[in-house]
C-alpha cells in the first residue's frame, strides 16, 4: 500500500511526524508540505502525479486541503482536523462537512494514528455486503428508518447490522445523543430542524473528540461512496 501525506503548514510537524512513522510498518509514506491557499499548484502537482492508494490531508483554522485532495482523487481521503484554534472545532466542520460525491474521513489530530487500525481492517472487508452498526433501541425511529432506507437504496446492498467493535463493521450510524461505540468509519444523524442548530455542531464535535473517521452529519451520499473507496484496497 502507498500513502501520501500532506500538511498545510511546517507547523503541523507535531502530527504529521509521529503519524508517518507510525504508519512507515504499514506503507509506503511520501510527506509534503503545501497548503490549499498558498500553493495550490503545487497541490494539484502533487496529486497530478501521485500513485497513493490512500491520502491522509491535514490542516487547521480554514482546514480546505483535504477537501480539496478529495476533489482531485477516487482514492480514499482521511482530513485530520489540527487543533490551530478552538480546540480544532473550525477545522473538523471544514472537513467533516464535505458536499455530496465528496467524502473526507475527517478525524481529530488526537486520534490520527487510528487510521492505521482502520486501514488494516478495512482491506478485508467483504465487498458484497455492508455491514453496518448502530443502536438498536433506535431502531423504532422514523429518522433511523429514513437513513438505514436511503443507505440500502444508494448501495443496491441490503445491510446486515454488526456490532461496532467487530473487525466486520464497515460503518457506525450514530444519532445525535448516542455514543459512539466502535473506532471506525461514522455517521451522525439528527432531525433537519435540529441540524440547523449551532448546538448540534458542538455536540457532533465533542463525539468527534472521542474517536472515529467521519463523513459529516446526515450525509448517506458520502457514507456510501466512502465504503465503495475503501473495500476497492482489498487485494
Amino acid at each position: 500500500m502507498k500513502i501520501q501525506v500532506l500538511f498545510g503548514s511546517q507547523s503541523d510537524e507535531r502530527v504529521y511526524g509521529p503519524l508517518c512513522s507510525f504508519l512507515e510498518s504499514l506503507a509506503e509514506i511520501k510527506m509534503e508540505v503545501a497548503s490549499a491557499h498558498r500553493h495550490p499548484g503545487r497541490v494539484r502537482e502533487i496529486m497530478s502525479s501521485s500513485d497513493a492508494d490512500v491520502f491522509i490531508a491535514g490542516a487547521g483554522l480554514a482546514a480546505h486541503l483535504p477537501g480539496v485532495v478529495a476533489s482531485m482523487t477516487l482514492k480514499p481521503v482521511f482530513g485530520v482536523a489540527v487543533n490551530g484554534a478552538f480546540s480544532g472545532f473550525d477545522a473538523f466542520m471544514s472537513i467533516a462537512q464535505m458536499p455530496k460525491d465528496i467524502p473526507v474521513m475527517a478525524v481529530m489530530e488526537s486520534h490520527a494514528q487510528d487510521i492505521k487500525d482502520f486501514l488494516v481492517r478495512a482491506v478485508s472487508w467483504n465487498k458484497n455486503t455492508l455491514k453496518l452498526a448502530w443502536n438498536p433501541l433506535q431502531e423504532a425511529s422514523p429518522l433511523f428508518a429514513r437513513i438505514l432506507n436511503e443507505i440500502q437504496e444508494k448501495s443496491g446492498q441490503k445491510v446486515e447490522r454488526v456490532e461496532a467493535l467487530s473487525p466486520e463493521c464497515q460503518a457506525e450510524i450514530v444519532m445525535r445523543g448516542d455514543k459512539k461505540q466502535g473506532r471506525g468509519l461514522c455517521l451522525f444523524i439528527c432531525e433537519k430542524e435540529i441540524l440547523q442548530k449551532p448546538q448540534t455542531a458542538l455536540e457532533f464535535f465533542e463525539e468527534a473528540q472521542s474517536g472515529g473517521f467521519w463523513v459529516g452529519a446526515n450525509n448517506t451520499t458520502n457514507l456510501v461512496l466512502q465504503i465503495k473507496k475503501i473495500k476497492e484496497l482489498a487485494p
